[in-house]
């Protein structure tokens, strides 16, 4: 594409949050990949004539906040995040038809072929499902954010989301649904004065007064791995129940590491026999706190949806060192 050197107006629109649009809903525990777009799109809307510079859309972060109207009011780590790309939908005014822009990776200047207004421009939030790039999914516990009568222009650029005025830097903001639609199952900050959950006995730590070291709050929980050993397996002892087999199952939490580990389910099978247990995913190691989301929906299928399990991690020891492995806010819930 010709370069231009015009510098372009950025342009702010106020939004209007919707709390229940009847957005499309990926099926049911599939691995929903979602490619990345770059450069300007083919299904993108033209100019009338023979103009043919583009408008911009662009949007720098993206976190999650506690909802407006204020549904869900978590405690302290509930809203940890990492989206990395957002999906763009608009509504052009006189189309009958949405017009998918694309999705985007963060931060985005996105071009887009349109002079006038669109009635609305849906930004939906995406992330990195189980921790890999490839399977970036449209993550359905979150909001969708809708701006209304956003105007383009050729030329100019157009910043969705809370624009701050210091660092010339826009954030689209996102919320959870409320209880009425997620399932919690498991909630653990790890804070002193809210922990309840019940883990096997001498495989963890419980860091509760290190706010430097904690991913949100000041406690966490510590796995020690012996070099010695063959790594450390531990449980959630507290049974989650999920009677419907057709429910999202997700488990988020923040995590770092300096050894290899796993993450999985154990439940006895339908049939009676002895208890078994699934690993959904390994986490390499990490020295950075890291927020994953990791889909349980074909693990818990493994077990024919037996409707009682526990969430299990156990370290890998593969390189035979001394290490650590960190977990901070681990929540699982339905949908």
């Amino acid at each position: 594409m010709q370069k231009y050197e015009k510098k372009y107006k950025a342009v702010n629109y106020s939004k209007k949050r919707i709390t229940d649009m009847n957005l499309p809903i990926p099926p049911r525990h599939a691995a929903m990949t979602i490619a990345v777009v770059c450069g300007i799109l083919s299904g993108c809307k033209k100019f009338d004539g023979e103009t043919t510079r583009p408008a911009w859309i662009q949007i720098d972060n993206a976190a999650v906040v506690r909802a407006a109207n204020g549904e869900n009011e978590r405690q302290s780590g509930w809203h940890t995040s990492d989206i990395d790309a957002v999906e763009l939908i608009a509504l052009f005014h006189g189309d009958r038809s949405e017009t998918t822009i694309g999705v985007f990776q963060l931060p985005c200047r996105v071009p887009v072929l349109f002079d006038g207004v669109a009635d609305y421009v849906v930004t939906r939030p995406v992330v990195k499902q189980n921790g890999i790039a490839a399977t970036r999914i449209y993550y359905p516990y979150l909001q969708a954010d809708t701006s209304y009568n956003v105007r383009f222009a050729e030329g100019e650029t157009t910043r969705l989301g809370r624009y701050d005025t210091a660092s010339h830097t826009s954030t689209m903001d996102f919320s959870y649904w409320g209880t009425q639609r997620i399932g919690e199952l498991y909630f653990e900050n790890f804070e002193p004065l809210a922990s309840s959950i019940r883990m096997t006995e001498g495989c963890y730590e419980w860091i509760t007064d290190d706010a430097a070291g904690a991913r949100s709050g000041t406690g966490y929980v510590r796995i020690p791995t012996s070099a010695s050993g063959n790594g450390t397996y531990l449980e959630i002892t507290d049974s989650m129940q999920v009677d419907d087999p057709l429910k999202y199952l997700y488990l988020e939490m923040d995590y770092r590491s300096d050894v290899e580990f796993r993450i999985g389910l154990r439940s006895p099978l339908t049939d009676g026999g002895s208890d078994h247990t699934y690993y959904a995913i390994s986490l390499y190691p990490k020295q950075e706190w890291t927020k994953i989301y990791i889909n349980l929906g074909k693990l818990w299928a493994q077990m024919n949806h037996y409707p009682l399990f526990h969430v299990v991690s156990h370290t890998l020891n593969t390189e035979q060192t001394d290490g650590y492995t960190y977990i901070d806010n681990l929540k699982v819930i339905t949908f």
